[in-house]
């Protein structure tokens, strides 16, 4: 018993001793604990702010069409006996597409010269007694009459025999035959549909906002737009019209673009993308559009100063591909931050990793 008695005595005088020991040092002092800590820094890259000019374009899409898409119709009746190029095929201007009855047309044209022939011939007599007063000057009159009437008649019969042959306007594809082999036309009966390809035109509705910049005769480039989202080759179109009456729904103004197409890749009907170009700013501060951060409606880029990130409310304009241009709140020759500016703050350390 006395044993125990002793060993707690011992433990609480320890117990005294210990709390005395910590009154002499004092409270911890929580300032020194967190300047010994490192301050935080982030890792970013940055570019120098500089001058350049701008090429101002807009995209738009258009819609290619035939340069010439005529529908070739009957001129006179008959039967169509003679078909020449299959749908499809290659024509050239002047060549033959089919023949409606051409042995009857020939024939009335055959008859029609041997009928002037005789009239010339009847004419040529008359002259010689007209002016030996053989025979009157009705008589002569007459002769007259009948001799110019047959050189009309021939020149009809001509035209009909031209019209028998129905030709291609101009050269391009026989893109439809709409009678076969055989069958009777009517004057006005729809045979063929001839489309110019080699030239196309594309037509653009070009925005109220944008028409002002472009006039007849302008360049523009004209991309393919594939099923897969890439455009394809680009090629040089010139504006031929430009509408001044805006259409009444839309609002746009139609524009006609001239295209060559030498290896008729393109197609009337296909959709494709024009380039217009506007102006050229000259100039200007362009940024990465990504190094510009947005936050609660308000556009910030951060600037790289003496290892500190500065916020900058900027004015954005135009965006030209991936850059921006900074109208104002950013100078020639500030340095940049273009990546780490998502993880920082207004006035955070930084540590710029790579110019």
């Amino acid at each position: 018993m006395f044993f125990l008695v002793v060993r707690k005595s011992l433990f609480l005088l320890l117990l005294l001793m210990a709390l005395v020991a910590c009154g002499e040092k004092g409270p911890v002092d929580n300032g020194a604990a967190a300047a010994a800590l490192p301050e935080r820094t982030t890792n970013v890259k940055v570019q120098g702010v500089t001058l350049g000019d701008v090429q101002d374009t807009i995209l738009l899409p258009g819609t290619v069409e035939a340069w010439e898409d005529i529908l070739l119709s009957a001129e006179l009746a008959g039967p169509v006996r003679w078909i020449g190029p299959a749908e499809g095929d290659s024509v050239v201007a002047g060549e033959a597409i089919l023949r409606i009855d051409p042995d009857t047309q020939r024939a009335n044209y055959e008859r029609s010269v041997a009928e002037v022939e005789l009239q010339r011939k009847k004419f040529e007599r008359y002259e010689v007694m007209i002016a030996q007063q053989l025979i009157s000057q009705q008589e002569y009159d007459n002769v007259v009459y009948d001799y110019r009437r047959a050189q009309a008649d021939l020149e009809v019969e001509r035209l009909n025999l031209a019209k028998s042959t129905l030709k291609s306007p101009v050269s391009g594809v026989l893109d439809r035959l709409l009678v076969d082999r055989g069958e009777y036309v009517s004057p006005g009966t729809a045979l063929a549909t001839v489309v110019q390809i080699d030239r196309l035109k594309v037509l653009v509705a070009v925005p109220e906002r944008n028409v002002r910049f472009f006039k007849a005769g302008d360049r523009v480039t004209v991309r393919y737009a594939s099923i897969d989202g890439e455009d394809g080759p680009s090629r040089e179109g010139k504006i031929e019209h430009l509408a001044y009456q805006a259409d009444a729904l839309t609002r746009t103004y139609r524009a006609e673009i001239a295209l060559d197409n030498p290896h008729r890749q393109l197609r009337p009907g296909m959709i494709v993308r024009v380039e217009f170009f506007r102006r050229t700013l000259t100039q200007v501060v362009t940024v990465p559009l990504y190094a510009v951060v947005e936050r609660d409606g308000v556009t910030y880029v951060y600037i790289e100063n003496n290892g500190m990130a500065h916020q900058r409310k900027v004015t954005t304009g135009l965006v030209v591909d991936d850059q921006v241009v900074i109208l104002d709140g950013i100078s020639r020759g500030e340095r940049l931050i273009v990546k780490g500016q998502q993880l920082i703050s207004d006035g955070d350390r930084v540590v710029v990793t790579d110019d």
